[in-house]
Protein backbone atom coordinates (compact mmCIF):
# COMPACT_ATOMS: atom_id res chain seq x y z
CA UNK A 1 0.00 0.00 0.00
CA UNK A 2 1.08 3.60 -0.54
CA UNK A 3 -0.13 6.85 1.04
CA UNK A 4 0.13 5.06 4.37
CA UNK A 5 0.96 6.33 7.86
CA UNK A 6 0.97 4.53 11.22
CA UNK A 7 1.21 6.16 14.64
CA UNK A 8 2.16 4.86 18.08
CA UNK A 9 0.20 5.30 21.29
CA UNK A 10 1.77 8.72 21.81
CA UNK A 11 0.59 10.00 18.46
CA UNK A 12 4.07 9.89 16.90
CA UNK A 13 4.39 8.65 13.36
CA UNK A 14 6.27 5.34 13.10
CA UNK A 15 5.65 4.27 9.48
CA UNK A 16 5.37 6.70 6.59
CA UNK A 17 5.20 5.67 2.94
CA UNK A 18 7.04 8.87 2.00
CA UNK A 19 10.14 7.81 3.95
CA UNK A 20 12.19 4.64 3.55
CA UNK A 21 13.09 2.87 6.78
CA UNK A 22 16.71 2.39 7.80
CA UNK A 23 17.57 -1.27 8.26
CA UNK A 24 20.26 -3.41 9.88
CA UNK A 25 23.54 -3.59 7.96
CA UNK A 26 25.99 -5.19 10.41
CA UNK A 27 27.03 -5.45 14.05
CA UNK A 28 30.53 -5.48 15.52
CA UNK A 29 32.24 -4.87 18.81
CA UNK A 30 33.71 -1.40 19.19
CA UNK A 31 37.12 -2.96 19.91
CA UNK A 32 39.91 -3.10 18.95
CA UNK A 33 40.68 0.32 20.36
CA UNK A 34 44.02 1.87 19.43
CA UNK A 35 46.25 4.49 21.08
CA UNK A 36 44.64 4.13 24.51
CA UNK A 37 45.88 6.95 26.71
CA UNK A 38 47.38 9.00 23.90
CA UNK A 39 44.87 11.80 24.53
CA UNK A 40 43.71 12.94 27.94
CA UNK A 41 39.97 13.64 27.88
CA UNK A 42 39.14 15.28 31.18
CA UNK A 43 35.64 14.16 32.17
CA UNK A 44 33.57 13.48 35.31
CA UNK A 45 33.24 9.71 34.80
CA UNK A 46 36.65 8.09 34.41
CA UNK A 47 40.38 8.64 34.20
CA UNK A 48 41.09 10.94 31.29
CA UNK A 49 43.67 8.57 29.82
CA UNK A 50 41.28 5.61 29.48
CA UNK A 51 40.14 6.51 25.95
CA UNK A 52 41.43 5.30 22.61
CA UNK A 53 40.17 5.39 19.02
CA UNK A 54 37.96 3.02 17.05
CA UNK A 55 38.61 2.14 13.41
CA UNK A 56 37.36 5.35 11.83
CA UNK A 57 37.73 4.10 8.28
CA UNK A 58 35.03 1.54 9.09
CA UNK A 59 32.57 3.60 11.12
CA UNK A 60 32.59 7.00 9.38
CA UNK A 61 31.00 5.93 6.11
CA UNK A 62 27.67 7.74 5.95
CA UNK A 63 25.53 5.05 7.60
CA UNK A 64 23.62 5.48 10.84
CA UNK A 65 25.59 4.16 13.81
CA UNK A 66 24.10 2.86 17.05
CA UNK A 67 26.10 2.17 20.22
CA UNK A 68 25.09 -0.13 23.08
CA UNK A 69 27.50 0.27 25.97
CA UNK A 70 28.67 -2.35 28.42
CA UNK A 71 28.02 -1.74 32.10
CA UNK A 72 30.46 0.66 33.72
CA UNK A 73 31.94 1.85 30.43
CA UNK A 74 32.46 5.43 29.24
CA UNK A 75 32.82 6.79 25.73
CA UNK A 76 32.79 9.93 23.60
CA UNK A 77 31.19 8.23 20.59
CA UNK A 78 30.76 11.28 18.38
CA UNK A 79 34.55 11.59 18.31
CA UNK A 80 35.03 7.80 17.92
CA UNK A 81 36.76 7.67 21.30
CA UNK A 82 36.02 4.72 23.57
CA UNK A 83 37.31 2.72 26.47
CA UNK A 84 38.41 -0.81 25.50
CA UNK A 85 35.48 -3.25 25.40
CA UNK A 86 33.10 -0.31 25.62
CA UNK A 87 30.28 -2.10 23.85
CA UNK A 88 28.84 -3.03 20.47
CA UNK A 89 27.94 -0.99 17.43
CA UNK A 90 25.27 -1.55 14.79
CA UNK A 91 25.21 0.19 11.45
CA UNK A 92 21.90 0.71 9.65
CA UNK A 93 21.38 1.86 6.09
CA UNK A 94 18.52 3.05 3.91
CA UNK A 95 20.18 1.18 1.05
CA UNK A 96 19.84 -2.28 2.63
CA UNK A 97 17.19 -4.42 0.97
CA UNK A 98 13.75 -4.71 2.56
CA UNK A 99 12.16 -8.14 2.25
CA UNK A 100 8.63 -8.34 0.96
CA UNK A 101 6.14 -9.91 3.32
CA UNK A 102 2.91 -9.21 5.17
CA UNK A 103 1.89 -5.52 5.19
CA UNK A 104 4.31 -4.15 2.60
CA UNK A 105 4.39 -0.36 2.40
CA UNK A 106 5.39 1.37 -0.85
CA UNK A 107 6.17 4.92 -1.80
CA UNK A 108 4.41 6.71 -4.67
CA UNK A 109 6.92 5.24 -7.14
CA UNK A 110 6.21 1.68 -6.13
CA UNK A 111 9.41 1.18 -4.12
CA UNK A 112 9.06 -0.83 -0.92
CA UNK A 113 9.91 1.33 2.10
CA UNK A 114 8.74 -0.89 5.01
CA UNK A 115 7.53 -4.42 5.60
CA UNK A 116 6.46 -6.44 8.62
CA UNK A 117 8.95 -9.11 7.56
CA UNK A 118 11.90 -6.70 7.87
CA UNK A 119 10.58 -4.68 10.82
CA UNK A 120 12.61 -6.66 13.37
CA UNK A 121 15.80 -5.48 11.66
CA UNK A 122 14.84 -1.81 11.97
CA UNK A 123 15.64 0.35 14.99
CA UNK A 124 12.61 1.00 17.18
CA UNK A 125 12.92 4.35 18.92
CA UNK A 126 11.78 3.71 22.48
CA UNK A 127 12.78 7.01 24.03
CA UNK A 128 15.19 9.91 24.01
CA UNK A 129 17.88 11.46 26.11
CA UNK A 130 16.42 14.97 26.08
CA UNK A 131 18.86 17.53 27.44
CA UNK A 132 16.74 20.66 27.85
CA UNK A 133 17.59 24.11 26.57
CA UNK A 134 19.42 26.11 29.20
CA UNK A 135 20.93 23.09 30.96
CA UNK A 136 24.68 23.56 31.53
CA UNK A 137 25.93 20.15 30.39
CA UNK A 138 29.59 21.22 30.57
CA UNK A 139 29.50 21.77 34.32
CA UNK A 140 26.82 19.25 35.27
CA UNK A 141 25.91 15.60 34.66
CA UNK A 142 22.56 14.82 33.05
CA UNK A 143 21.08 11.40 33.88
CA UNK A 144 18.13 9.29 32.77
CA UNK A 145 16.82 5.80 33.59
CA UNK A 146 15.64 4.45 30.22
CA UNK A 147 14.45 1.09 31.60
CA UNK A 148 16.52 -0.92 29.12
CA UNK A 149 20.07 -0.97 27.76
CA UNK A 150 19.59 1.34 24.78
CA UNK A 151 21.15 1.52 21.35
CA UNK A 152 22.27 5.16 21.25
CA UNK A 153 22.26 7.00 17.92
CA UNK A 154 25.84 8.21 17.58
CA UNK A 155 24.91 10.45 14.64
CA UNK A 156 22.95 12.60 17.12
CA UNK A 157 25.77 12.67 19.67
CA UNK A 158 28.18 15.52 18.87
CA UNK A 159 31.91 14.93 19.21
CA UNK A 160 35.16 15.90 17.54
CA UNK A 161 38.91 15.40 17.90
CA UNK A 162 41.55 17.38 16.04
CA UNK A 163 45.33 17.53 15.95
CA UNK A 164 47.33 19.80 13.67
CA UNK A 165 50.66 18.36 14.74
CA UNK A 166 51.27 21.01 17.35
CA UNK A 167 48.01 21.51 19.23
CA UNK A 168 45.26 18.97 19.82
CA UNK A 169 41.67 19.64 20.78
CA UNK A 170 38.42 17.84 21.45
CA UNK A 171 34.81 18.52 22.24
CA UNK A 172 31.71 16.41 22.62
CA UNK A 173 29.22 14.54 24.74
CA UNK A 174 30.72 11.90 27.03
CA UNK A 175 28.40 9.05 28.02
CA UNK A 176 28.44 6.51 30.84
CA UNK A 177 26.19 3.47 31.25
CA UNK A 178 26.10 2.02 34.78
CA UNK A 179 23.64 -0.78 34.09
CA UNK A 180 20.46 1.19 34.70
CA UNK A 181 21.37 4.85 34.32
CA UNK A 182 22.63 6.64 31.23
CA UNK A 183 24.67 9.71 32.12
CA UNK A 184 26.00 12.50 29.95
CA UNK A 185 28.31 15.46 30.25
CA UNK A 186 30.04 17.74 27.76
CA UNK A 187 33.79 18.28 27.59
CA UNK A 188 35.98 20.53 25.48
CA UNK A 189 39.59 21.59 25.07
CA UNK A 190 40.73 24.10 22.45
CA UNK A 191 37.31 23.77 20.78
CA UNK A 192 33.89 25.31 21.32
CA UNK A 193 32.13 24.97 24.66
CA UNK A 194 28.61 23.71 25.27
CA UNK A 195 27.37 27.26 25.90
CA UNK A 196 28.69 28.31 22.49
CA UNK A 197 26.92 25.62 20.49
CA UNK A 198 23.94 23.84 22.07
CA UNK A 199 23.07 25.18 25.51
CA UNK A 200 20.48 27.58 24.12
CA UNK A 201 18.70 24.88 22.11
CA UNK A 202 19.29 21.63 24.03
CA UNK A 203 19.94 18.21 22.53
CA UNK A 204 17.81 15.13 21.74
CA UNK A 205 19.52 11.74 21.34
CA UNK A 206 17.31 8.84 20.14
CA UNK A 207 17.42 5.56 22.08
CA UNK A 208 16.38 2.39 20.29
CA UNK A 209 15.84 -1.35 20.50
CA UNK A 210 16.54 -3.91 17.80
CA UNK A 211 14.00 -6.65 18.33
CA UNK A 212 15.35 -9.30 15.99
CA UNK A 213 19.09 -8.80 16.54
Amino acid sequence: MSGFEAFNQNGKITIDSNNRSTIFLDRRGVSPITDVGAVQVVNPFTDGYSFGFSAQQFWNDGNLRWLRMNTGKVSMPGADMFEPEAGDMIRTSRNSSIQSGYLDVFDQNGNIVWSAKSAASMPRIIGFMDIPAGFDLQNNVFSIHPGFNPWILINSTPGNYSNDGAVSGYSGVVLKWDGSQLQASYVSKNQKSWSQILQSSGLRIPLAKFVGI
